[in-house]
């Protein structure tokens, strides 16, 4: 069977629907892959208390590298920068201020008749 066929349109392929349908298992699976690379750099990054009379072991800087991208991206993965809207207090609108801008539109529709 010829491998063009797979790539024709409608044919195969996954839809933005499924897509839609797949994330929670998708982010699911990322999460436990980057949990996985963490646990391989970690013994790198905080190496085990020496013996007596060893010296101590210093981080290994590319598993450190590699740490701080899993991390990078399991806080991407959870929007842990971005701020919270729903947490921030609505601004609440007086009465008052809701009188004086129903006032000003008023005089504007004044000015705007002939």
């Amino acid at each position: 069977m010829d491998q063009t066929q797979d790539l024709i349109p409608g044919t195969a392929g996954i839809g933005d629907e499924q897509v839609a349908e797949s994330a929670p298992m998708v982010r699911a699976l990322v999460v436990s892959r980057l949990e996985m690379i963490w646990r391989s750099c970690e013994p790198h990054i905080m190496p085990p208390p020496p013996e007596p009379g060893e010296l101590p072991r210093r981080p290994d800087p590319r598993f450190v590298e590699a740490g701080i991208r899993v991390n990078d991206r399991l806080i991407a993965l959870y929007g842990l920068l971005k701020t919270n809207p729903g947490l921030e207090k609505a601004e609440e609108t007086s009465q008052d201020e809701v009188e004086a801008a129903l006032e000003r539109v008023k005089q504007i529709e004044a000015r705007l008749r002939p």
